[in-house]
C-alpha cells in the first residue's frame, strides 16, 4: 500500500496535466482503503522522500482527517473510515474462536436486532472472517446460523441499503469459494450447506437481476453495485459447481442480456460520446466508487461462461435452427462496447505507452473495450460460423451508422468504424481460413479495404482510425493481393518515419511487425535500410511499452536481410550497448534490449564486428568486484550470445578474450543467477571448440582451461552447493562428455561419482533430470560399462546403480523436452535388455496401493500425499513406464484433430481445481490460437502445436541434438518394435505379468495388429 500511495502521490506532482488528473482520481479511490491514512503518515515522516512529497502527504492526511475521521469535524463529509471493523477482524484472525468464543454470537445478535449501522459494521467483520479465517471445521457452526440471516437481509430491500445487501452476497460468495476449495476432501460439506439453500439464494438473485430502476440515479447506481456482487457469485458458482447451477443459467442469461442491451445507449452516450459529465458515479458507505462499468465486466464474464456451457445454452445463443437466438444482436452490442471512450482517446493520444498497454488484448490493463473483445473471441470459439455471419451484419450496421454520424457533423463518427475494424481484425485468422478454403462469408473484406481502409490511411485528423486501418491491413496480409501488398507496406513505413502522431506511429509499428511475420521478406526488403536508420534512434527517446514495441520492430526488421543489417553495425552496436548499460537488470526494458542483442549476435555477417565492439565492455562488466550482480549475470548471458552466434570453431585466440575473466568470476561467486548463466555459457564454449579450452593455460596457476572447467563442475556438484545454483551442471557434463571424448577420460569416473553422490539426495526435478541424462546418454552407446561402473560406486551403503536407477525411474514420466524423453526411453530399453542380474535385483516404488476410500485424487496430490506403494523390480518398473509412454503416444495419434471437441465444452460435467489440474497434465494448452491477435501471438500455421512432433527451440538450436538419430526417432514406432521384438523374451514375459489391466490392453493391441 505504501508503494502505491507513494507512486500516486508522485504523479500528482507531475507537470503532465493528464497524469496529474488521473492520479488525483486514483487518490480518491485509495481513500476507501483502511491503510490509506497510515501510508500517508509513513510518507510524511519518511526522510528519504523529497520535501515536496512529504509535504503533499501531510496535507492529504490533514484533509483526510478533516473530512472522514469523525462527524464532529465541521468539514466532515463521510464516510467514517472502516478501521474499527478492520481492527476487529485482525484480532479475530488471532483469537477466534478459541480466545474469543462469543464473537460469532455477538455479531449474529447485531445482524438480527441491531441498527442499520450495527448491521453494516457486523457485516464488514464477517466479510473479513469468512474470506480469510473460516475452515471446514468452523463451517458446521457458522453456516446454519449465518446463511439464513444473510438471505433475510438480502431479501429485505425495504429495510437495508443496497450496500449492506451487497455485503451479504459478498460474504456468501466467500463461503461458496471456500466450499469449492474443500469440496474434493469434504464433499459432504457441499451437500449439507450449499445444495439445500442454493435455489433460495438464486430466487432472490433473480428478483434483483430483473429489477431496473431508472428514475432515481442514486438507486440505479446502487442497484448496479448489488447486481455486480450477485453476478460475481453466480460466475464463481458456475465455475465451481456446474451441475448445481445448470438449471439457473438460462434465466440469469436472460436477465444479463436485458441489462447489456439497456446499458448500451447509456455507455455510448456517457463514455464513448461527449456527455461523460452527465454520468452518475457514487461512493458507497465504504468510500468505494460504483458504476455500471464494473457491472459490465462481470456480465461479460457471465456471457462467456454461459457460452461455454454449449449444451445448456445453444438454443439461447443460436436458436433451435442454429441461425436465430441472441448472437446477432449480441455481436452488434459487443461492437458498441468496443468503441473507444473519450477518456481513453485523450489519455492514449498524450501517452503512447498507455495506448499500447490499454489497447493490447494480452496486456495487464483491463477495460470494457477489452472485455467486449473477450466476449467476441469466446463466441467465435464456440459458434464460429454464426459469429462471423453476425459480425458481417453488425459491421454493415456500424459502417452505415458511422456514415450517418459523419453527415450529421458528429465528431465521434469514426468510433463505430474503428471498433468494427478492431472486431474484424480480432477474427482475422478465422476469416482468412474461410477465404482460403472458399467458404462464403458475410464479412466483405474486399469492400472494407476498398471503401474504408484505403481512405483511412490518409485520415490524418483521426489518428486512431488511421492507426487502426494500418493494423487491420496487416492482420489480413495473408490474403492481400500481391499487387496491393507493396502499397500497404509502403504506406506503413511512411507512417513510421513521417507521421507526427504517436498513435499512428505505434499502430504502424504493430502493422510492420505483422507484415514481417506474414509476408515474404521481399516486401520489406526494399524498406529495410530506411527502417533501420529511422527506427533505431527511437530507442533513445522512448520508454516502457513503446520501447518494447520499437525493439521488437528492430528485431524483426534486422532478420529480413542479415547482410543489410550488418551494414548498420556502427549504429545498432553502440545503440544496443548504451541502452543495455542504462537499464537495470530487473527492468523489463533490459530484457527487450537483450533480445535485440541476441538477434544481432546471431547475425553471422555482423557478429565479428559486433563481438569486437561488445566483448570488451561485457568482459569488463563481469568483474567479481562488480556489486551489481544482476548486470553481471546479464553480461554472462550476452557473452554466451556472442560466442553462440560466432563461427565454429572460433578464431584463434578468441577464448583468451573472455575465458580467464569468466572462470575467475564463476569460481569465486555463489550468486545463483551468475552460476546458472555460467553453466549455459560454458556449454556453448564446449560446443564451439573444447580443444581451444583445453589448450589455453592460466599463466598464474599453470592450470589449463579444461582443468578450471572440471574444477567449476566439482564446485557445482559439491553437496554444499544449492540445487538451483547447479541447475544445468548435468547438461554441462553431458556436453563435455559428448565433445571432450578422450580429453576427459581420466577425470570422467570422478565426475560420474560426484554426480551420483548429488543424485542420492537431489530433490528438484529440474536438477535431477540433467544429471540422469548424463548416465542416459552414456547408456546409449556403452550401457554395460555404465552398469559396471555404477555397481562399484558406494554412497552411504547404497550402490550407485541403485541411486541412479531409483532417481531415473521415479522421474522419467515427468522429464521435460521431447529429445530428453526420447533419450530416456531408448536408454531404458538398453538397461532392461542387458539382463544384468544387478539391475534385476534392485527394488523400486511401483503403483500406489488403492485405499478403502474411493474418492478422487489428482496425480499431483497422489505424488505428494503419503500413501502405500507396491515394491517392484527395476525391469518391472521400466516396462510399466515404457508401456505408459506407448499408450500416451497412441492416444495422441487418436486425439489429433479432436482437441477442440474434447476440451472446448465443459457442459454439465462437474469439475474442480483438481480436475483442471489433471487436464493440465494431459494437455498443455487448452486455448485456441485462432482467437489471438496476429500482432501479438505466434502464427498458427507456423507455430508449434501440442501434438507436433518437434522439440523446443533450445533443443532445435543445438547441432548435436539435430544430428542425433534419437532426435529423429518416431517414439511410437520405436516402442512398438521394441515390445514386438522382445515379446518372447523370458525376462520380459515375467514383467508383462506384473502389468495392470490397462497396461496389458495396450500391449495386447499392438501384439494383435
Amino acid at each position: 500500500m505504501d508503494q502505491t500511495v507513494f507512486q500516486v502521490l508522485t504523479d500528482t506532482l507531475s507537470s503532465d496535466a493528464n497524469m496529474r488528473m488521473a492520479a488525483e482520481l486514483q487518490l480518491k479511490e485509495l481513500q476507501a482503503n483502511p491503510e490509506y491514512p497510515i501510508s500517508l503518515s509513513r510518507l510524511a515522516l519518511a526522510r528519504e522522500c523529497i520535501m515536496s512529497q512529504r509535504h503533499s502527504a501531510a496535507v492529504l492526511l490533514k484533509s483526510y482527517i478533516d473530512k472522514q475521521w469523525s462527524p464532529k469535524s465541521p468539514k466532515f463529509r463521510g464516510p467514517e473510515p472502516p478501521a474499527e471493523a478492520f481492527v476487529v477482524s485482525k484480532i479475530a484472525h488471532l483469537d477466534w474462536p478459541d480466545a474469543w468464543p462469543n464473537l460469532l454470537d455477538a455479531l449474529m445478535h447485531r445482524l438480527k436486532s441491531g441498527s442499520a449501522d450495527e448491521v453494516h459494521g457486523s457485516m464488514r467483520v464477517l466479510a473479513e472472517i469468512i474470506s480469510k479465517d473460516i475452515s471446514h471445521v468452523q463451517l458446521p457452526v457458522i453456516a446454519p446460523v449465518l446463511f439464513p440471516e444473510l438471505l433475510r437481509i438480502l431479501s429485505s430491500d425495504q429495510i437495508y441499503s443496497h450496500t449492506t445487501r451487497s455485503r451479504c452476497v459478498s460474504i456468501f460468495r466467500s463461503a461458496v469459494d471456500m466450499l469449492h476449495t474443500i469440496k474434493e476432501e469434504h464433499s459432504e460439506a457441499v451437500k449439507a450447506y450449499l445444495t439445500p439453500i442454493f435455489s433460495q439464494w438464486n430466487d432472490v438473485f433473480m428478483t434483483v437481476l430483473n429489477t431496473r430502476t431508472t428514475e432515481v440515479p442514486e438507486i440505479e447506481v446502487a442497484e448496479w453495485g448489488l447486481k455486480t456482487e450477485i453476478i460475481k457469485c453466480i460466475n464463481l458458482s458456475i465455475q465451481g459447481f456446474p451441475k448445481l447451477t445448470a438449471s439457473y443459467i438460462l434465466p440469469v442469461l436472460s436477465a444479463v442480456w436485458q441489462d447489456i442491451v439497456q446499458l448500451r445507449l447509456r455507455y455510448l452516450r456517457e463514455n464513448v460520446g461527449c456527455d461523460a459529465a452527465t454520468g452518475h458515479t457514487f461512493q458507497d458507505s465504504d468510500g468505494e466508487n460504483i458504476g455500471f462499468e464494473a457491472l459490465l465486466f462481470v456480465q461479460f464474464e457471465f456471457i462467456q461462461s454461459a457460452c461455454r456451457r454449449k449444451k445448456l445454452t445453444s438454443t439461447a445463443f443460436v436458436g433451435q435452427d442454429g441461425t436465430s437466438g441472441i448472437i446477432q444482436e449480441l455481436v452488434w452490442n459487443t461492437l458498441s462496447y468496443m468503441q473507444m471512450t473519450d477518456a481513453q482517446a485523450e489519455t492514449w493520444n498524450s501517452d503512447p505507452n498507455q495506448f499500447i498497454a490499454g489497447d493490447e488484448y494480452d496486456s495487464s490493463s483491463f477495460n470494457v473495450r477489452i472485455a467486449a473483445q473477450e466476449v467476441l473471441l469466446t463466441l467465435v470459439d464456440h459458434y464460429e460460423q454464426q459469429t462471423i455471419n453476425a459480425l458481417g451484419q453488425a459491421v454493415n450496421r456500424e459502417m452505415a451508422d458511422s456514415i450517418s454520424q459523419k453527415a450529421n457533423g458528429n465528431a465521434n463518427w469514426w468510433k463505430p468504424q474503428e471498433s468494427s475494424l478492431l472486431a474484424v481484425g480480432i477474427l482475422a485468422r478465422y476469416i482468412c481460413d474461410s477465404i482460403n478454403s472458399g467458404t462464403p462469408l458475410s464479412v466483405d473484406i474486399g469492400s472494407l479495404f476498398d471503401h474504408a481502409v484505403l481512405a483511412n490511411l490518409s485520415a490524418h485528423d483521426f489518428p486512431f482510425l488511421q492507426g487502426r486501418s494500418f493494423v487491420f491491413s496487416s492482420q489480413f496480409a495473408l490474403v492481400l493481393p500481391s499487387d496491393l501488398a507493396p502499397q500497404y507496406v509502403s504506406a506503413t513505413v511512411e507512417a513510421i518515419l513521417g507521421s507526427p502522431s504517436a498513435v499512428v506511429k505505434v499502430s504502424a509499428l504493430k502493422a510492420l511487425n505483422n507484415f514481417n511475420r506474414y509476408l515474404d521478406k521481399i516486401f520489406i526488403a526494399a524498406h529495410q535500410r530506411s527502417l533501420l536508420q529511422g527506427v533505431a534512434p527511437m530507442i533513445g527517446i522512448t520508454t516502457e511499452e513503446t520501447f518494447s514495441l520499437i525493439v521488437r520492430t528492430l528485431i524483426a526488421t534486422s532478420k529480413v536481410d542479415e547482410q543489410v543489417t550488418a551494414e548498420f553495425e556502427n549504429i545498432l552496436g553502440p545503440l544496443v550497448l548504451e541502452s543495455w548499460l542504462k537499464c537495470p537488470a530487473e527492468n523489463s526494458m533490459s530484457a527487450d534490449v537483450m533480445d535485440l542483442f541476441d538477434a544481432l549476435a546471431a547475425n553471422p555477417y555482423m557478429n565479428p564486428a559486433f563481438s569486437a565492439r561488445a566483448m570488451p565492455v561485457l568482459v569488463n562488466m563481469i568483474s567479481p568486484e562488480n556489486p551489481d550482480k544482476g548486470m553481471v549475470a546479464a553480461a554472462v548471458d550476452l557473452i554466451k550470445s556472442l560466442i553462440q552466434g560466432g563461427p565454429s570453431p572460433p578464431p584463434p585466440g578468441f577464448v583468451n578474450l573472455y575465458f580467464p575473466r569468466m572462470m575467475g568470476l564463476l569460481l569465486g561467486t555463489d550468486d545463483r543467477d551468475i552460476l546458472q548463466g555460467g553453466q549455459e555459457c560454458l556449454k556453448v564454449v564446449i560446443q564451439k571448440n573444447v580443444h581451444q579450452v583445453a589448450e589455453w593455460c592460466d599463466e598464474t596457476s599453470g592450470k589449463t582451461g579444461l582443468e578450471l572447467l572440471i574444477q567449476f563442475i566439482a564446485k557445482l556438484l559439491d553437496p554444499s552447493q544449492t540445487e538451483s545454483a547447479a541447475l544445468f551442471v548435468g547438461d554441462l557434463i553431458s556436453k563435455l562428455v559428448t565433445k571432450g571424448g578422450g580429453l576427459i577420460a581420466s577425470v570422467l569416473p570422478e565426475l560420474l561419482n560426484a554426480a551420483t553422490v548429488r543424485l542420492a539426495d537431489a530433490k528438484l526435478l529440474s536438477f535431477i533430470q540433467p544429471l540422469v541424462m548424463v548416465f542416459a546418454h552414456l547408456c546409449l552407446k556403452q550401457h554395460e560399462t555404465v552398469i559396471n561402473f555404477l555397481s562399484g560406486v558406494n554412497v552411504h551403503g547404497r550402490s550407485g546403480l541403485n541411486i541412479v536407477l531409483t532417481a531415473w525411474l521415479a522421474n522419467h514420466a515427468d522429464f521435460q523436452g521431447l529429445y530428453h524423453q526420447k533419450v530416456s526411453i531408448v536408454a531404458l530399453t538398453k538397461v532392461i535388455t542387458s539382463a544384468d542380474p544387478r539391475v534385476f535385483e534392485i527394488q523400486v516404488r511401483g503403483d500406489r496401493i488403492a485405499s478403502e476410500s474411493s474418492r478422487r485424487i489428482t496425480r499431483s496430490k497422489a505424488k505428494n500425499a503419503p500413501g502405500q506403494y507396491a515394491t517392484i523390480t527395476v525391469p518391472d518398473k521400466i516396462v510399466k513406464l515404457l508401456v505408459t509412454d506407448l499408450a500416451n503416444k497412441i492416444e495422441e495419434d487418436e486425439t489429433r484433430g479432436e482437441f477442440d471437441e474434447e476440451y472446448g465444452d465443459d457442459d454439465d460435467e462437474e469439475y474442480s481445481d483438481s480436475d483442471e489440474e489433471d487436464q493440465g497434465d494431459k494437455v498443455k494448452d487448452t486455448g485456441n490460437d485462432k482467437s489471438a491477435f496476429p500482432s501479438n501471438h505466434k502464427d498458427v500455421q507456423g507455430g508449434v502445436g501440442y501434438f507436433d512432433n518437434e522439440g523446443d527451440e533450445d533443443e532445435e538450436s543445438d547441432p548435436d541434438v539435430l544430428t542425433d538419430p534419437v532426435y529423429q526417432m518416431k517414439t511410437k514406432e520405436f516402442l512398438v518394435d521394441f515390445f514386438r521384438d522382445l515379446r518372447q523374451s523370458p525376462s520380459l514375459v515375467q514383467c508383462f505379468r506384473e502389468l495392470n489391466e490397462s497396461e496389458k490392453k495396450t500391449l495386447s493391441n499392438i501384439f494383435d495388429n
